[in-house]
Parts: C-alpha cells; sequence; structure tokens
C-alpha cells in the first residue's frame, strides 16, 4: 500500500482489497483522463481522480493496439498553487516504473530539489514529439505528509525582517557568483558559513533550536524526493475527502523563498494551524512542471 494514502484521507485503506473500489471509481469516472502515444502499437494512459480541491488519486498504465488497458502504478497528489521559477529543470525516468523525477538546482535553499513529477503524461508526449531537450524552468511544488507538528512563529519586526531580506539577498548574489568560479565569493561565503556556526553554538545554550532557526528544507530518509522542512504557514484550507469525508489540511507554506502546498491528514497533525504559525514535517514532494 502507499504510505501517503492517508495524507488525501484515505487512513482506513490498508488492504488491497479495500483500495480495489477506489480503483473501479476513479477508472469508471475519473476526472481527468490523458492519452499518450509512446510506441508504434502502445500508449500511455494516465487518470485523475479528485477526491477534493487538487487532491486525488493518479493511476498510470498501458493501452495496447488491441484495446487492452493494465494499469502499472497509482499515486496520491496534491496540486500547487504557485509556479516557481528555476533556471534549468531536468526529468530523469524512474527504472522500475513509467514515472519520471524532476532535479534543479535552487540557489535559494543551496542544494539540488529532486520532486515526484505529477503530469506524467504530458512529460512522456513531449518526450515522443521530441520537445523533451527544450528548456523546463517552471513547476507548481506540492507535498504530501503523514506527520506534522505546528509551531509558533518567530517574532520579528520590520526593520529585522528588511535586514534579513537584505542578507538574504546578498547571499544569493554571492552563491551565483561562487557557482561562476568567482574566488572572493567563495571566501566570504566561506567566513560567513563560519561566522554561522560561531553565533549558533553560542546561542545553542540558552535559546531552542527552532526560535534560532526559522526555516529550514532537509532530505530526509533514503528516498530522494523527501525532505523535513519548516515552513511559514501563508493560508490553510480545509478539504473533506469525497469518499471517506476525512479532513485534510491543504497548507499554504513558504520556505526559504520556496513555496509550496502540503496537504496533510487532521489525526496527523499536532497543533492548530494558523496563518502566520510554522509547519514541521516530513514531505513527499511532488511537482507539476509547465512543459
Amino acid at each position: 500500500m502507499h504510505s501517503y494514502l492517508r495524507a488525501i484521507g484515505f487512513s482506513e485503506i490498508k488492504t488491497r482489497k479495500l483500495l480495489e473500489n477506489i480503483y473501479v471509481s476513479s477508472l469508471k469516472s475519473p476526472n481527468r483522463k490523458m492519452i499518450t502515444t509512446t510506441g508504434i502499437d502502445t500508449s500511455l494512459i494516465q487518470f485523475e481522480k479528485d477526491f477534493g480541491d487538487k487532491m486525488g488519486l493518479g493511476l498510470v498504465g498501458e493501452y495496447d493496439i488491441n484495446g487492452s488497458l493494465s494499469i502499472e502504478h497509482y499515486f496520491p497528489y496534491l496540486k500547487g498553487d504557485v509556479f516557481m521559477e528555476f533556471e534549468n529543470i531536468s526529468v530523469e525516468k524512474q527504472t522500475d516504473k513509467e514515472s519520471y523525477a524532476g532535479v534543479c538546482e535552487d540557489i535559494r535553499l543551496g542544494m539540488t530539489l529532486i520532486f515526484y513529477v505529477l503530469n506524467i503524461s504530458d512529460y512522456a508526449k513531449s518526450k515522443w514529439l521530441n520537445y523533451s531537450n527544450r528548456n523546463l524552468s517552471r513547476v507548481k511544488l506540492s507535498g504530501l505528509s503523514t506527520g506534522g507538528t505546528i509551531l509558533l512563529g518567530v517574532m520579528q519586526d520590520e526593520s529585522s525582517r528588511a535586514y534579513e531580506e537584505k542578507l538574504k539577498r546578498r547571499r544569493n548574489n554571492l552563491l551565483f557568483e561562487a557557482k561562476n568560479g568567482n574566488t572572493e565569493a567563495i571566501e566570504s561565503l566561506t567566513l560567513e558559513e563560519m561566522d554561522t556556526y560561531a553565533t549558533l553554538s553560542g546561542r545553542i545554550h540558552y535559546e531552542d533550536i527552532l526560535t534560532i532557526v526559522d526555516t529550514s528544507f532537509m532530505p530526509c530518509g533514503v528516498e530522494c524526493d523527501h525532505y523535513m522542512i519548516t515552513a511559514h504557514i501563508l493560508k490553510v484550507t480545509k478539504i473533506t475527502n469525497s469518499y471517506t469525508k476525512e479532513l485534510i489540511y491543504n497548507l499554504a507554506l513558504k520556505c526559504n523563498d520556496i513555496y509550496l502546498n502540503v496537504a496533510i491528514n487532521s489525526k496527523d497533525l499536532q497543533g492548530e494551524p494558523m496563518e502566520g504559525r510554522r509547519f514541521r514535517g516530513e514531505i513527499w514532494l511532488q511537482g507539476h512542471i509547465q512543459i
């Protein structure tokens, strides 16, 4: 069973027999059905069945020349609200099934971001038409979580926020210069990291780590598209799963200037989500690429 089914409201679906009814419902009355030619006698088919606003189950399979349909895999999804711009997004096929991982380097996070591509049929079509070598740069990011905690926000006045924004812009410029081989920028970044480490080492003795660290975005576990995040809550939307009637929170988040939406079952969330507070939890990162 997919471990993130509960994030979209299927917490009681623990056997394949229980999943079968949802399968049938998704195939009989999908909200979207996309068919893409992938070979001389085969087509890739993707079904999307919404069980709430921008939230549901995706099924991907193969359709052959004889009209035979075989479902290869399924995945729960949440679609994001905001397009994010990256310098370049590369897409890699996963080895065991018709699914893809998006990879992009982000200066804001200072690391490579990897996410599960939601619009599989769109990318498969672009490959078939030989468009996949075009530059991809826009994606709506989202995530599913099976456990999270609500934290209070860190109190900041207007001058503190303005100063932080100034430091952030300076750091991003230095990272860009360092990426292009500027040795002075590399030295400046190294010295800044050493100063930051020294400051944190002193503050950690009498302050809580979640007060010192406002937001964070770190790889988590053995899966390359799983992350532990601490992010600001910009908006909270309550969604009721139309099939199970379970309550799901769609959290619009901002983390290090990265905007994304995260879905989490109310059963798995500790605390009351509100605008201005923070969310901390592990997420499975997804993305809908503009192709």
